[in-house]
């Protein structure tokens, strides 16, 4: 359908509260928002990154833990109570890791990928949680969900305790969900659903050549 070109059976498929197509836009000006490349593309100092770990979330991971050696990626009065921590300037994802435990709460967007990467080979070697967007298509998801131990799929979006200028609590846009890599996490059912990830197996038995 072109803009300003309706036909009868067009306009019986749109709601009724839909409104007018925006011509500058070619589509629905309401979702005009889910496709801004700008978001998706914020650097790790971006203000709009900086959304805290709710409480919530955050202690049982620590009791489940034992207490986080390390959080990489934090800000600079240490809010997560780490016994290590990195903020901006430093970058945590380069510097070194040598923790027990290890809490992170990345960036968003396309910055979060390097992270992910970090937590899944920093797995092998000590206990790491990681808590990304619940985006099941991305690439990143995937590769995070096949080199996992566990997953816990967060009910509900995160509420970070933040007051917009409305009044009411900045929240996500989207579902999360938290990754344990060395760590089994299917204790913290109470955040959400625990799912055990068998896909490290299904790469070991791939590559030992077993068959069926």
């Amino acid at each position: 359908m072109q803009v300003g070109h309706e036909t009868k059976e067009d306009t019986m498929r749109l709601p009724a509260n839909a409104g007018h197509l925006s011509p500058s836009v070619g589509r629905w000006p309401v979702a005009a928002h889910r496709f801004d490349n700008a978001k998706r593309r914020r650097p790790d100092h971006h203000a709009r990154q900086a959304m805290l770990t709710p409480p919530y979330v955050l202690e049982p991971v620590r009791e489940l833990l034992g207490g986080i050696d390390l959080d990489p990626c934090t800000e600079p009065d240490n809010p997560t109570r780490a016994r290590t921590w990195y903020s901006l300037p430093a970058d945590g994802c380069a510097l070194p890791w040598d923790a027990r435990t290890v809490w992170c709460n990345p960036p968003y967007g396309q910055a979060r990928d390097r992270w992910v990467e970090r937590c899944i080979a920093e797995g092998q070697r000590r206990k790491v949680v990681l808590l990304i967007p619940a985006h099941t298509e991305t690439r990143t998801f995937q590769r995070a969900l096949l080199a996992c131990s566990c997953v816990v799929l967060i009910q509900a979006r995160l509420r970070f305790g933040v007051l917009r200028e409305n009044g009411r609590q900045e929240a996500a846009s989207h579902g999360s969900a938290m990754f344990g890599f060395g760590v089994d996490l299917t204790a913290l059912r109470g955040l959400g659903v625990p799912l055990i990830s068998h896909g490290r197996q299904h790469d070991q038995h791939g590559q030992h050549g077993h068959g069926p």
